[in-house]
């Protein structure tokens, strides 16, 4: 879909490789470690008394602006293919209506 995908968390490498050997499996994207967690604190998702960050996802546009951004709690994961749909609307340049999906009308 033209685009670069990366997972980034405050967990360090070796609870990602964890991750990745377990539950997780075999990821297609690199997964960074944020431990000093800066990242977060620039995104707005870092719980600072926890030290964790909060299930954001942003979609970047190549000229680093944010074109869309979700912050999910940490107990509610996120929609695949809500984050595809949207996307694919980012990309059509368009005007895209809610509830829109790839081949339907543009505004």
């Amino acid at each position: 879909m033209n685009a670069e995908v990366l997972g980034v968390s405050t967990d360090s490498e070796h609870s990602h490789k964890a991750w990745i050997d377990g539950a997780l499996g075999k990821l297609n994207h690199p997964l960074a470690s944020d431990k000093t967690r800066k990242a977060s604190e620039d995104y707005g998702v870092l719980l600072e008394d926890e030290g964790i960050a909060l299930r954001g996802l942003f979609i970047i546009n190549p000229d680093g602006e944010v074109k869309y951004s979700v912050c999910h709690d940490l107990n509610v994961g996120r929609n695949v293919d809500e984050i595809l749909r949207v996307l694919k609307g980012l990309q059509t340049e368009g005007l895209v209506p809610a509830n829109w999906e790839e081949g339907d009308e543009l505004l």
